[in-house]
């Protein structure tokens, strides 16, 4: 056998369809792996998105609630401070009714 009857057979070999098709192959399986991947890292990242758009929304309904509370406090103690009389030692009654009510006007319009 010599050199050229070797490349014959091997080129026979490989062009007849063992060597094209396995080389095809290859590429398939490869490609068809990296949409798995891809696939699995979508579903990962969805998933987490997911998770965070759930805790997004319920620390939201929290600062909600507590901006609720707090304009219901800042409102109640507005109301302690209109009823308190400035004047300590004596019988007159001089609350200081007009400022208080500017700023409760302001926490009731909002």
């Amino acid at each position: 056998m010599d050199v050229t009857t070797l490349l014959t057979t091997l080129f026979t070999t490989l062009l007849s369809g063992g060597g094209v098709a396995s080389f095809m192959q290859y590429k398939q399986n490869k490609k068809a792996k990296e949409l798995e991947n891809d696939r699995v890292a979508s579903e990962q990242w969805r998933a987490l998105y997911e998770a965070q758009t759930k805790t997004a929304q319920s620390l939201r309904e929290k600062l909600h609630e507590a901006c609720e509370n707090l304009a219901k406090e800042k409102q109640q103690t507005l109301m302690c401070r209109f009823y308190v009389c400035e004047k300590l030692d004596c019988t007159d009654r001089e609350p200081p009714h007009t400022e208080i009510m500017k700023e409760f006007k302001q926490y009731t319009e909002k």
